[in-house]
This record gives structure tokens, sequence and C-alpha cells, in this order.
């Protein structure tokens, strides 16, 4: 990968690029042959511990590293449940690069250094569209939360297949979609330590891990502050970490970006991936 073409697109796209271009050949977690005859246990447990609404802003630091080699940003994170996700790249402590930005209708990236720019519906952009990715499954990462594939937030137990090992409870997502979502929670907090998605019809196309690694107490509930991308296979090494720091809850409003205009090129979603896949 060429890291002077990664460094603003680069950074600026990693679950993008986790989604759309990486392999992995891994396995979904084993768990025992022994069922959870009350499913209903899980849903009372996540309910009660995590928070789920209104808005979460935080100063944003994110790694990212690439085949051995590694890059970091700094810069802020801005999420109003079930309206935008907004990750601002930030250079020198004060000058915009970068910005990141999901909503239920698009995704938008914009390239200050170069005055270039993405806005793209789900539906066009081939991979998201098959796998059946858009706006509330990256969300339900960002607050961690479980999703059933193509479903949205309309889940019920049924959507999944809930197993035991050891101290954590195992959801496996079940349908006829190729998309197939599988969740670690932990029994005693409710809270999920891992999702990994994986698309069942292709084993050597992508498989996704997201690793939460530490929750903070916001408004008297948990919510994730540093979090653990990695996707390996097809020759590339991609982790890339979160770390949100200040969370705020319900601080400020978070408005949506404009499209640029003026001097930006807008650019389509395919040449930017070829750049970071070359």
């Amino acid at each position: 990968m060429n890291m002077r073409n990664v460094k603003i697109w680069g950074i600026l796209l990693p679950v993008v690029l986790a989604f759309a271009s990486c392999r992995s050949g891994k396995e979904m977690t084993v768990v025992d042959e022994q069922d959870v005859k009350e499913p209903v246990e899980w849903v009372d447990k996540m309910a009660s511990t995590a928070l789920k609404t209104g808005t979460v802003t935080s100063k944003l630091n994110l790694e990212l590293h690439v085949n051995g080699k590694s890059l970091s940003v700094g810069g802020n994170c801005n999420l109003k449940r079930d309206e935008v996700i907004q990750l601002s790249l930030v250079a020198l402590g004060f000058m915009e690069v970068g910005r990141l930005e999901f909503t239920p209708q698009y995704l938008m990236m914009i390239n200050r250094m170069e005055r270039e720019y993405v806005k793209v519906e789900y539906a066009d952009v081939p991979y998201l569209q098959q796998a059946g990715i858009d706006f509330y499954a990256l969300q339900a990462l960002f607050w961690s939360d479980v999703f059933a594939p193509g479903k949205r937030q309309m889940w019920t137990e049924a959507d999944f297949a809930v197993s035991r090992n050891g101290e954590n409870t195992i959801l496996t997502s079940q349908g006829d979609g190729v998309l197939q979502c599988q969740f670690v929670i932990d029994v005693l907090t409710g809270l999920i330590r891992n999702t990994s998605v994986v698309l069942t019809d292709r084993p050597s196309v992508p498989r996704l891990n997201w690793t939460y690694l530490h929750f903070a107490s916001v408004d008297q509930k948990s919510f994730p502050d540093k979090m653990q991308l990695s996707v390996t296979g097809n020759g590339e090494d991609l982790t890339a970490v979160f770390s949100l720091n200040n969370l705020k809850w319900n601080a400020k409003t978070v408005e949506l970006s404009e499209e640029p205009g003026g001097k930006y090129r807008k650019v389509p979603a395919d040449v930017i991936l070829k750049r970071l896949i070359k």
C-alpha cells in the first residue's frame, strides 16, 4: 500500500476500507452446544446498561496500522443517534484535514488537503449493497449495539441463535442473507465484547472484527470509548484503534456537513478505494 496516498484518505476511510477491500479466512467463534433457555435475559441486561439515545461528542485519536506501518491523527467524533456518524480529522490541533460522515441516506468523505470529496448513497457502492451494509449497521458498531443484517433496528430474538461460552453469551444471526453477524456479550455486564461480520457465501471475502477495549460512564450508562477494528488477508493487515476522550452527552447540536463546493472536486468512491488498495 502506498503510504503517501493513505495519509489522508487512508486514515479517513478505515471503516469503509475494512468493509470494501479486505479479505480474511478466520472462523466465527466456537461455542458450546448448550443453548441459553431464556434469551430475553440478555435483551433486558443490554437495555439497562448501555447508552442508546441522544448525541455523544468527544475528542478522537485514531491509530491506523497497515502492514507494519503506523499513522496517528487527532480529531473529533460526533454521533447523533439514528441521524449521523461524523469523524473529523485535525492536524496541528486546529486545522481540519479530512471528514467522514455517515447518515441513513448517504456517506460522504472530504479530503481538504487535496480538495476532493465523495458523496454516495449506499446502494451506489456495489460491495455495500451486496453485503447489506448501511448506516444502521455502522451505527451499531460505534454504539455497541446488536443488529440483524438487513433489518435495521427491527430485529427480534428469533433472528439469532443464542449459545453460551464460559462467561459470554454468543449471538449468531440467522436468516437467508449473505451477511452473518456474531456478537460476544459479557454475561455479567450485558456489554458486547466483540462483533464479527462475515459473508457466508464467500469464505475468501471479507471478515471484520470490532472489539470493545473499554467502556466509559456517560449519563450513568456504558458507552464504548476505545474500540479496535481489525481485518487480515489479501496481503493486507489493517488495524484501526478509535480512542474517544472527553465524552459528553447531549452537550451540543451535531449538524450535518454541507456538500463542498467552489474548488472542491467530486470523485467516484471507486477511485478512492483503488488508490487505497494499490
